[in-house]
């Protein structure tokens, strides 16, 4: 679907390279070259939703007394397939090309992953994986919405591409988009003016893919509705986009997405399971059609000569009717033949059909994930190593496959990455962690303030002023925006994915390990040498546990620098009391020292006094002349 900022950008001055008579002979063409590969994908859909068993083998199955029964071994192969693709994990890892970039590594990658959740990538996966085995193709399409990127899955049905394109990704196709049935109100609101002059066209183009005579795929009158066709097209080296019907343009101007190497970029992403020579491009349940077709055709007999025997007459001079007795009570499990009849038993013909039943079956598994892969045939002591390399090796076969859908991811984070640096350029608040007890954001594009110069102005008469020591316009400073912090556009960086398989058991044995060694060696969890073994390790989501055990010890070391800081502000307060009450018992020492001294002192003086005035008595009591003399 258009949005608006699209529809108005620089449409007055584009003129369309290529007109509507040639975009409707492009998709002509497709229509054309891949209308029998549509009716082989229909039956390839049937044939996993059940519907295995035609109509002509249906009446052939009746006249014979045939019961029509099947063994859906194709949907068993099918679901097994899809449930590795959804078990494993993929998310996008950016690495930075150039070493200023490897600071904000992370950055990139913790924006994917928010842009990739607020698209909700991860359910259109599940429905891109199961169009991809089944109908053999899928894709899906990116927009720019004006606050988000929009990833559409594109249905097959309604997929249109070069048929002379024979990359699996679509990547030498030159024409890519979508062909959608819609309502014919909702393209007139849409497209108000480009709908009224082309006369309001109504029609329901529906039947291409249901219909053989193809006569209805542009219009069908007895329905109010119209086949959209969103087309990308390359011409002269640029993409370009054009919204048409079979009546005429709706819309056209250029694909305004660039590659991050600045190249125009179609948004519309594909992929195909495999491809015939002629360019047909089916799933993986094309090769299995005639094995389970087979396996059918041997179930149905085998029960047929469990529930009817030959019969052959033994004695001539029986009575006619007892022929249709005979037949009759040979197919009943506690008949009575009558007489001159016998049942003649066929153990050679069951034992065929059994074999090329074995046969059949074997084949269809050999198709199918092993139980290995799917973890059917692990022991309950078995060590998580050994379940990996069984894995492993019954998972070979389907490598390829599954290799090209992961690229298929690829190619969408890095459309998305290349989208987000062209118009990701406000600041924007994203949620990087999950733990909703704990969660953190990070800012992208977010302006940093600091001091700006900027003219000094006459506020009289609104004229610069000069400074009469330069000469110069003289300045002043206010604050402003200096810069952009984690900005998008700057930074130059390679998206790769990260695929994880669903290995429970090899996890566990992993992480046991791990504890046991850093028990072993008394490593802390939140040491980094632990962090430098789980980094090494195969653990699932080992970053972003690394970066848990950092914040955590972070949080840790904060905690206990706070507990450090306070045990020594309070060690200190005890030792400024305890010198303070040392000072003070100090001081009342000296202070009674003192008085000792000083009534030691004035005892003394006294003592000294009353000597002094006895000698000083005596001393005058011998200088007084003696009575008598």
């Amino acid at each position: 679907m258009l949005v608006a900022h699209q529809i108005n950008t620089g449409m007055e001055d584009y003129k369309n390279p290529v007109d509507h008579a040639r975009l409707r002979k492009m998709v002509q063409s497709f229509i054309d070259a891949t209308h029998s590969n549509a009716v082989a994908v229909r039956k390839d859909r049937d044939y996993f939703d059940g519907n295995q068993i035609s109509a002509a083998v249906l009446n052939e199955l009746d006249k014979r007394g045939q019961p029509a029964i099947f063994t859906n071994r194709v949907v068993s192969a099918i679901s097994g397939m899809l449930g590795i693709l959804d078990s494993g994990a993929s998310d996008p890892e950016a690495m930075p090309r150039v070493p200023r970039a490897a600071d904000a590594a992370d950055i990139v990658t913790k924006t994917l992953r928010y842009l990739a959740d607020r698209a909700n990538y991860k359910k259109h996966r599940k429905t891109t994986s199961k169009e991809y085995l089944i109908e053999g193709s899928t894709a899906v399409s990116l927009e720019w919405n004006g606050t988000a990127i929009d990833i559409t899955p594109i249905r097959w049905s309604e997929l249109v591409y070069d048929p002379f394109s024979v990359e699996y990704d679509f990547s030498d196709s030159t024409f890519l988009g979508i062909a959608k049935l819609r309502d014919c109100a909702e393209v007139e609101a849409e497209f108000p003016d480009s709908y009224v002059e082309l006369g309001r066209p109504e029609g329901d183009m529906s039947a291409f893919f249901e219909d053989d005579s193809k006569k209805t795929w542009w219009s069908d009158p007895l329905r109010r509705r119209v086949r959209v066709v969103d087309l990308y097209y390359i011409h002269g080296g640029e993409w370009h986009r054009a919204v048409f019907v079979e009546a005429g343009m709706l819309y056209s101007g250029p694909c305004e997405y660039r590659d991050d190497l600045g190249v125009s970029m179609c948004p519309v992403k594909a992929v195909s399971f495999e491809i015939m020579r002629n360019g047909d491009r089916f799933g993986a349940i094309r090769n299995m059609i005639p094995l389970q077709d087979s396996l059918n055709a041997r179930n149905s007999r085998l029960l047929h000569l469990v529930n009817h025997r030959q019969v052959r007459q033994t004695d001539q001079y029986a009575p006619p009717e007892n022929k249709a007795i005979a037949k009759r009570e040979a197919s009943k499990a506690d008949g009575t033949i009558p007489f001159g009849w016998e049942a003649i038993p066929a153990p050679d013909m069951a034992q065929g059909q059994m074999m090329i039943l074995q046969n059949d079956m074997a084949a269809l598994d050999r198709m199918a994930p092993t139980p290995a892969v799917l973890g059917q045939v692990a022991a309950a002591n078995q060590s998580g190593r050994a379940r990996q390399i069984l894995q492993q090796a019954g998972y070979t076969e389907l490598a390829r496959g599954f290799g090209r859908f992961e690229d298929f991811e690829l190619s969408i984070y890095r459309a998305m990455w290349c989208i987000a640096r062209q118009y990701f350029s406000q600041p924007e608040v994203i949620r990087i962690t999950d733990d909703p007890r704990a969660p953190e954001f990070l800012t992208i594009n977010e302006p940093v303030m600091g001091p700006v110069a900027v003219p000094a102005m006459n506020q009289a008469t609104g004229e610069p002023l000069i400074d009469p020591y330069t000469g110069q316009p003289a300045t002043t400073f206010s604050m402003g925006q200096v810069g952009v912090k984690n900005r998008l556009a700057e930074l130059d960086m390679d998206v790769t994915l990260v695929t994880v398989p669903d290995t429970a058991t090899l996890e566990q044995e992993t992480f046991s390990t791990l504890l046991e060694y850093a028990s072993s060696n008394r490593l802390s969890p939140f040491s980094p040498e632990f962090w430098a073994l789980l980094e090494m390790s195969t653990l699932p989501n080992k970053r972003a546990t690394i970066e848990k055990l950092q914040r955590l010890a972070t949080e840790a070391q904060q905690r206990q620098a706070g507990e450090t800081q306070a045990a020594q502000e309070m060690a200190q307060q005890r030792n400024e009391v305890e010198m303070q009450s040392e000072q003070a018992k100090a001081a009342k020492a000296i202070a009674d020292a003192r008085k000792t001294t000083a009534e030691t002192d004035a005892l003394l003086d006294a003592e000294d006094a009353k000597k002094l005035i006895a000698f000083n008595a005596l001393m005058s009591a011998q200088q007084q002349p003696h009575a008598g003399f």
